[in-house]
């Protein structure tokens, strides 16, 4: 075999591991939506479903870092990538950090596996590498890994991230919407998007409600985009992308971004610059039509808790149609970027 036949055998086919781990995370999101919407009924069942939503968030990004590590290395790769992508989200690494964590603790373990084929074979070896290598060494070197080197720097960012758009604040409506819009878009429930709907919410709280939304339009573009591009570009897509389209479409019914991030984990050099310039383009008409929302709540239910009652027809139109616009470019721009999927025996 030669070197470069030895390294394509060894990192196998990445899209394929991606795309085991958003098969496990797919019904985790779905889990968590549905009960985030039954809690709004209130009293203690709401209640009751508003924890479940809760944990079952908490559980996106392990989920996704733990199955991809599972398609690179195996079973002995699940529980240090179920820790460290607890401790990434934690630490606010979001989506993008779950992708980080899942692929290097799949190479990581697959590495020590590969070191340790070469030694004899032993019943000690093989208890050595089920409870030591794989659950103590391997968690503590991405551990130690992820917690020193690379969640500083991504928690620092968020920071300043934060700080820019308080100084935003005080400016253009249309230059703050383009700035909220692709962060919102950027990385899907990950600490971009947080610091922006945590912004968001600080200007509801204050009456801003121009502000509020335009950025409600762009929480729900990625995923409406996505879903409807998986109809409308159906070559552009895998039989196991196509399904979680449909997801998608369901989920920006509550305007949850969360649901493009199965495509942005197997083509995020392409998917998440055009959910990006969607959301930023739909934002920009939400700005220009002077569409507002007195609630924190995006996509239809939007128009429900925070539009009804306060505002005219031709408003709740203007909204609508930025969803459109803004939906129209992401797709647009994947029809024309994103490559064909290879044909499926």
């Amino acid at each position: 075999m030669s070197k470069n036949e030895g390294v394509k055998d060894f990192f196998g086919n990445i899209q394929r591991h991606l795309m085991t781990g958003v098969s496990f995370m797919l019904p985790t999101i779905v889990v968590y939506a549905f009960f985030m919407v039954i809690s709004q009924v209130g009293g203690p069942f709401g209640e009751f479903a508003g924890k479940l939503s809760e944990y079952a968030h908490m559980l996106i990004v392990p989920v996704l870092s733990a199955y991809i590590a599972f398609s690179i290395a195996g079973k002995l790769s699940l529980i240090p990538a179920f820790i460290i992508g607890v401790m990434a989200d934690q630490l606010g690494m979001g989506f993008l950090g779950g992708l980080i964590v899942g692929i290097l603790t799949g190479y990581m373990i697959k590495l020590l596996l590969l070191g340790m084929a070469k030694s004899k074979e032993s019943q000690t070896l093989d208890i050595l590498t089920s409870f030591i290598l794989g659950p103590i060494i391997g968690t503590m070197l991405i551990g130690m890994l992820v917690f020193f080197l690379i969640a500083a720097p991504i928690s620092s960012f968020t920071t300043m991230i934060e700080y820019w758009l308080a100084g935003l604040s005080g400016g253009s409506v249309i230059i703050m919407s383009i700035v909220m819009a692709g962060l919102l878009a950027f990385d899907m429930g990950g600490p971009l998007n947080k610091a922006a709907y945590s912004f968001m919410i600080l200007a509801s709280s204050e009456g801003a409600f121009h502000i509020v939304g335009p950025a409600l339009i762009a929480i729900t573009i990625p995923p409406l985009a996505l879903g409807l591009s998986t109809i409308i570009s159906k070559r552009k897509y895998t039989a196991d992308e196509l399904p979680a389209g449909k997801t998608a479409l369901v989920l920006s019914i509550f305007g949850l971004t969360e649901g493009a991030i199965p495509f942005a984990a197997t083509d995020p050099l392409r998917v998440i610059p055009s959910i990006m310039a969607g959301s930023m383009v739909g934002a920009v008409c939400g700005a220009l039509f002077g569409v507002a929302n007195t609630s924190v709540v995006p996509s239809i239910l939007g128009i429900v808790f925070g539009m009804a009652g306060t505002y005219g027809m031709a408003h709740i139109f203007f909204y609508l149609l930025s969803h459109i616009v803004g939906a129209a470019v992401t797709i647009l721009i994947l029809h024309l970027w994103k490559k064909d999927a290879p044909i499926e025996e």
